[in-house]
Parts: structure tokens; C-alpha cells; sequence
């Protein structure tokens, strides 16, 4: 088998899916359109031509050689080589396209739901869980290629579904290069900052969305004393929150994200229960700040915070525990050129292209 080589990938064209729905401007302020960007792009540098399949009202502000975006009234399925669609969500919209019966689709899981609900590690409930779990099966039955974040989630999908697509390990991956840093989002606070960066959710996942904001809330009460004001920053349901323990500071796009990591002292990931499957993309984030990080150990990617040398595991469901963790962060002397190089070295979105890249490669390579 001869790999393809390089300069010859601008002859493999791949489309990337995640919604049909009419975005009014691209605005890459939630993880999932991040990742759907960010990997784009990484398959686009890898030297392949590269497709976003979008309904964008308004310009497409990406500038990546070999990217480009193509509305779905006028893509045409047949002309692709590869088609990645990202979550359930974008292999659903593949289906409502009617191109799910493509030869080489890679469908990318951000999580894999059990046959009950409220499988131990995820929890999706009701309508949204079997959904969720009959795309599966669609997925389970097309798809060449599964792609999934965590060890956890690769054995329950081994569980559940005898099927002919091979599963690969592909978690979250980081920017290369960031932006110099600009004002002080949080200058009028005057304290230290713990952050949590992510989505909490809203309609979805209700359940989850009440117990970010209790947990929120109690975490805000410990921190009061050590004079560390906790900060949630992301889109989501804070009807709950309590603005004297936590400052909401809004969903912000990603152009202007990184100052909210770079003046915080400290990241936040909590865990969703006991067990929890699916890795927190935003430790990768953190890191890639260098700031350190506090994770509950249910996270399953807290080895990072070994690797790196940049954090602490606290006990899940231990406010107090966790606020003293958050504490010695802030003011613990850290290594952060050792953090930000090992995140640079294994972990940007390059290297999350590169195991796509030799699947992809290898099997056009057979193909021809």
C-alpha cells in the first residue's frame, strides 16, 4: 500500500456536517461550532479540500487555504471522498439530506448514550435520550468510521452496537497560535478568579443545566472567605444563579475568549455525577493558557493535570474541598512554559487531524 503523499491531498475532497440550521454570521462562541471550525480547518492545513456545509446568512469569516463553505442547496454528496459530520446532530442533518448512504463517512460522537436513561457516566432523559440513541443506530449501521473522546464511551459503544465501523480515540484539540492578550475582563471585580468556561445548557439536558447552577452557587459560598470570586462564562440556563456567589459574564465568541482565560487564576471543571464518560474540553483550553486547572475526579481526562503539571483532582461533591483546591492553585508557584509546551506538543487540532489523516489517506490510497 502506497500512502498518498502530501501535495497530492488537495485531490481528496471532505465535507464537514453539523446543522442545517441558518446561522446569521458564524459566530464560534459554543464548543460544538469551535470543534466543527477547528477541525475544518485542521484537515484543510493537513492539504485536503475541504467543505463546511452550511446556511450562512451573511460572510463566512474563515481564511484557511482549501476551506471553503458550501450551502446546502448546493452541495452536491457525490463528489466527496470523505464526509465527517459532527455529534448526533450532524449525521441527523446527513440523514434529512439523504446522503447517509455515502461509502466513507466518519461520524464524530461528542457523547454515547446507554440503552436506559441515565446510562451510569451519561445523562440524557426522556425524548432527548431516545433520539439520541436511534441516531446511534443509524450511525452504527452507515458510518465507516466512529469517532469518540474517551476510552469510556468506545466501550459502551462496543456494547451496544455490532457494527462494521472501527471506532477511534479523537479528543478535543487546541489552537496552535492565540491571540496577544487584551483587556482585563474581569478588572472591575476586584478579587481573584476562579472561571468555569463552558456550556451549562438550557432546554436539553434540564436536569444537568439545575445541577451546574446549585453546584455554582455552593462553590461561589466556599470561595467567599479566601476573597475568590467564581465566574461562569458560556452559553446556557442561569435563571439560578446567585449574582452575589457567581458572576456571569455571558457567552462570548472566540475571537475574544482568550482573555477570559488569560487574566483568571484559576479554571474550573466539574464533573456531571459519580461516573461520567464524556472528557471536559475545556481543561484542554485551560492548559493551553496556561492557567491551572482544578478537575472533580470523575473527569476522565484529568491525567492532563498530571502530564502537565498544572492542577489538582478534587473529590467529587465537596464544595469546600474543592474551594481549599481552588485556593492552593491560586497561589501555588507553577511551572506554566511546561504546561502550555506539553499541550503544544501532543494535543493542538494538527495532531487530532493527523489520526484522520492516516485513515483517510490509507483508504484512498486502496481505493484507487
Amino acid at each position: 500500500m502506497n500512502p498518498v503523499k502530501a501535495e497530492s491531498r488537495s485531490a481528496i475532497r471532505i465535507a464537514t456536517v453539523y446543522s442545517d440550521s441558518y446561522f446569521r454570521g458564524f459566530r464560534a462562541c459554543d464548543m460544538s461550532l469551535v470543534r466543527w471550525l477547528r477541525i475544518s480547518e485542521a484537515l484543510a492545513c493537513a492539504g485536503y479540500s475541504v467543505d463546511m456545509v452550511i446556511n450562512l446568512i451573511g460572510t463566512f469569516p474563515i481564511e484557511a487555504p482549501n476551506l471553503r463553505q458550501v450551502s446546502f442547496d448546493e452541495v452536491k454528496w457525490d463528489k466527496y471522498h470523505v464526509i465527517k459530520t459532527l455529534f448526533h446532530q450532524g449525521f441527523e442533518t446527513l440523514m434529512r439530506a439523504d446522503a447517509h448512504q455515502h461509502p466513507f463517512i466518519i461520524s464524530k460522537l461528542g457523547s454515547v448514550v446507554g440503552r436506559q436513561e441515565a446510562t451510569s457516566g451519561v445523562y440524557f432523559f426522556g425524548d432527548e435520550h431516545r433520539g439520541l440513541l436511534n441516531i446511534q443506530s443509524e450511525i452504527a449501521c452507515y458510518s465507516k468510521y466512529v469517532s469518540i473522546l474517551t476510552r469510556q464511551s468506545e466501550d459502551l459503544w462496543k456494547s451496544l452496537h455490532e457494527s462494521p465501523a472501527q471506532v477511534l480515540i479523537v479528543p478535543t484539540g487546541v489552537d496552535r497560535y492565540l491571540p496577544r492578550p487584551g483587556i482585563n475582563p474581569y478588572s472591575h471585580i476586584g478579587q481573584k478568579i476562579a472561571v468555569y468556561i463552558g456550556n451549562i445548557y438550557t432546554d436539553t439536558q434540564r436536569d444537568i443545566n439545575r445541577l451546574w447552577q446549585n453546584r455554582l452557587n455552593e462553590l461561589g459560598a466556599q470561595l467567599r472567605p479566601y476573597e475568590i470570586r467564581l465566574c461562569l462564562v458560556g452559553p446556557g440556563d442561569t435563571s439560578q444563579l446567585d449574582p452575589e456567589l457567581v458572576t456571569y459574564m455571558g457567552a462570548i465568541d472566540q475571537d475574544r475568549i482568550w482573555d477570559y482565560f488569560y487574566y483568571a487564576d484559576v479554571g474550573l471543571s466539574l464533573a456531571q455525577g459519580l461516573e461520567q464518560h464524556n472528557e471536559s474540553s475545556k481543561i484542554y483550553y485551560y492548559l493551553r493558557a496556561g492557567l491551572p486547572v482544578v478537575s472533580e475526579a470523575p473527569v476522565p481526562n484529568n491525567w492532563l493535570l498530571e502530564e502537565s503539571g498544572l492542577g489538582f483532582v478534587a473529590p467529587y461533591g465537596e464544595p469546600g474541598i474543592l474551594a481549599e483546591r481552588i485556593h492552593e492553585a491560586s497561589i501555588r508557584k507553577w511551572d506554566f512554559e511546561r504546561g502550555t509546551r506539553y499541550i503544544l506538543d501532543n494535543h493542538t487540532w494538527n495532531h487530532r487531524a493527523d489520526i484522520y489523516q492516516n485513515i483517510i489517506d490509507a483508504t484512498i490510497a486502496v481505493n484507487r
